[in-house]
């Protein structure tokens, strides 16, 4: 695969002209300033794209106690009309506020808004807003192309105050940005296999936004410190069964989870089932736990996936996509029999009209479209087209009637029949790479840890958490000691460090020791690398038919808490991140690559794969020229802090050496 180099990644300045706000501003006087919260943080986009004269609703949390007051962000110059502006009305048609359209000249990019949106109707603890282009312009919108319009970094202003925690229930707001998890020191298995299974749990309950879930170890019987705003404080400890809320209505209010043994696990189960809006009290405590979810069936529509039933309108040309969480499909695969269905307006006899569907850029089914105004298509994807944690099927369709363009020429409508199926073929190997993430590691597997270093339950913590967020069923950790987690048939994520690893049969992309570095091309790599390498990687096991995540480090374990500051603030989730190692050395820049895998080599991981296969040599050349870029930064870090030292000694006093 074409190799690349991704030395860094920074801001990008915004190009282009900002023009003045494209509506009043609050007055200075008495207005309360309020807590602006970005979309993305309420589990919405914080992009918007507008088209043609449609309807783009959403729905908006709204935390209990605050009220919503303004919706602010960018919106960008109009394409394919030039005067208009963006109405907004709420869940029942009232209208709400407009955002003027801002004027297409040279240099313009976006300008900034701000709206008054205090009187949309909320319902419950949601308030929707429906989005929709008023163009002014009196151009044709049959034949001309559709006006569409961007409105960016959206974010709504709050007003109020929270309601105080009282109950389990109000505890887990509709909205946080982080929840810290507090355990002892010398936590017990059954500790440390409760707080996986509560991040699990936490991470599918908030799935859809993203929150922030981190482990922090204390001694024995400290209660955990205030968390304000929009965060929380859990304490996972051995005790009496239940769920309690501590120090209720306070500011230091924190939620206790104890128990013994297997008994602490299942108490997380409330969560788990997300039963715990009905427990409106300060306690509860779980007697049984509730059992998992049925074996997912061999066959499923498009219907029991939460897909199907989109559809477009045609004239001309158009696209459609459909995307299948890999993991909604159950136990491993390596085929899938599709069934598509869908019903389309009938094309007359002189029309001309085609699909052509597409899954992972290659063609897998193209046909014309008839007067019978139904599809029914059978078509295979192999494992060229199940490489990714996402199945997409991209459809392009065409629509060329035989009258010109008028007033009497109306587009095709295409809809795809929720009861089309899809087959799965199971087995194959085991998958490797990020891309097997988190799909082999469903619906259990085993955690182990070798106790070298601190903060390894946090790691492990979060590591978890990114695969439930992408796992729509829900997955159990099972804590185990190194030795069993190494042997065993079953997905295992092993935090451990390279001495440790030494001891295990396991064979990963990257190993070493000390500064020593071996990388597992096809002929091996060995580097001396001042200050070692950390590293998370993800890669098959084929001795024992699975797939293992492993986050170690050849020297110090401060190498790795970068990997996942990179992983949490630069890419968002590990679906992004591609081939099967992400390393960074003692400069701490995090660079992915891919030492086994055929995915694309040091790919930043905001950056789509795309491009021709490239002959094995250029995967080892990129692999070698990235490894020189990390060797060289390494070496001016250690260099500049060398070169410090010995101003130091000589008594130089300088300040010059900064960067």
């Amino acid at each position: 695969m074409l190799a690349s180099v991704m030395l860094l990644i920074a801001p990008i300045a915004l190009a282009g002209a900002v023009a003045g706000s494209a509506s009043a501003q609050p007055d200075d006087g008495g207005e309360p300033a309020g807590l602006s919260v970005p979309w993305a943080t309420l589990g919405l986009q914080s992009t918007v794209n507008l088209y043609g004269d449609g309807e783009s609703t959403f729905s908006v949390e709204v935390p209990a106690g605050l009220t919503a007051t303004r919706l602010r962000g960018m919106i960008h110059t109009p394409l394919n009309f030039t005067t208009g502006y963006v109405e907004i009305n709420d869940a029942e048609g009232n209208f709400v506020a407009s955002i003027e359209v801002p004027p297409v000249a040279p240099g313009l990019v976006m300008a900034p808004f701000d709206v008054d949106i205090t009187s949309a109707v909320v319902r419950g603890s949601s308030m929707g807003l429906t989005f929709a282009i008023r163009a002014r312009d009196d151009g044709d919108r049959v034949c001309d192309p559709l006006p569409r319009l961007e409105l960016s970094n959206l974010e709504t202003v709050f007003v109020g105050a929270q309601l105080p925690v009282t109950t389990v229930a109000n505890f887990f707001a509709p909205v946080l940005e982080r929840i810290t998890i507090y355990v002892a020191t010398d936590a017990t298995s059954a500790e440390q296999q409760a707080v996986l299974t509560l991040s699990s749990a936490l991470a599918r309950l908030y799935a859809s936004k993203p929150l922030a879930i981190g482990v922090v170890s204390q001694p024995r019987g400290t209660a955990p410190p205030p968390a304000a705003g929009l965060d929380r404080a859990i304490l996972v400890e051995t005790g009496d069964a239940g769920l309690s809320v501590e120090n209720a209505a306070a500011p230091n209010a924190y939620l206790r989870i104890s128990g013994d043994d297997e008994g602490l696990s299942e108490q997380v189960s409330l969560i788990a089932s997300q039963l715990q809006p009905l427990a409106q009290a300060g306690k509860a405590r779980v007697d049984q736990a509730g059992s998992p979810a049925a074996a997912t069936p061999d066959t499923m529509t498009f219907k029991e996936l939460n897909v199907g039933s989109e559809k477009t309108d045609v004239l001309g040309t158009n696209g459609l996509q459909v995307g299948i969480q890999r993991t909604s499909l159950g136990p491993r695969f390596n085929n899938i029999k599709v069934n598509l269905l869908a019903d389309y307006t009938p094309i007359p006899e002189r029309d001309a009209a085609s699909i052509v569907i597409r899954a992972e850029g290659l063609v897998v089914y193209r046909a014309p479209l008839d007067e019978s105004g139904h599809l029914d298509a059978t078509f295979e994807l192999n494992s060229t087209e199940l490489q990714q944690q996402w199945i997409d099927l991209e459809f392009a369709l065409t629509y060329t009637p035989e009258q010109a363009c008028g007033p009497l020429v109306a587009p095709i409508t295409f809809q795809i029949d929720p009861r089309s199926t899809l087959t799965m073929q199971r087995g194959g190997p085991p998958l490797g790479g990020f891309g097997a993430f988190p799909s082999e590691f469903s619906p259990d597997f085993l955690v182990a840890f070798d106790g070298s270093g601190p903060n390894q339950l946090d790691y492990a913590a979060r590591a978890v958490a990114s695969m439930a967020r992408l796992n729509k069923a829900e997955i159990t950790p099972q804590v185990v000691d190194l030795a069993t987690a190494a042997d065993a048939t079953s997905g295992a994520l092993i935090v451990a460090n390279a001495d440790s690893l030494k001891q295990t049969s396991l064979s990963p992309p990257v190993s070493g020791d000390g500064s020593i570095v071996n990388f597992a091309l096809p002929s091996e790599l060995k580097v001396d690398l001042d200050g070692g390498l950390g590293s998370i990687q993800a890669f098959a096991d084929p001795q024992r038919n699975r797939s293992v995540v492993l986050v170690t480090t050849t020297s110090d374990w401060s190498l790795v808490a970068p990997l996942f500051s990179y992983i949490d603030g630069s890419t968002g989730d590990w679906s992004q991140l591609t081939g099967d190692v992400l390393a960074a050395g003692a400069a701490g820049t995090p660079t992915n690559v891919a030492i086994r895998t055929a995915d694309s080599v040091f790919e930043p991981a905001l950056t789509a794969a795309s491009g021709p296969a490239r002959h094995t040599s250029y995967v080892v050349a990129g692999v070698v020229a990235a490894l020189i870029v990390v060797v060289w930064i390494a070496y001016l870090v250690i260099r500049r802090r060398r070169n410090r030292s010995t101003d130091e000694l000589a008594g130089n006093r300088s300040t010059t050496d900064s960067h």
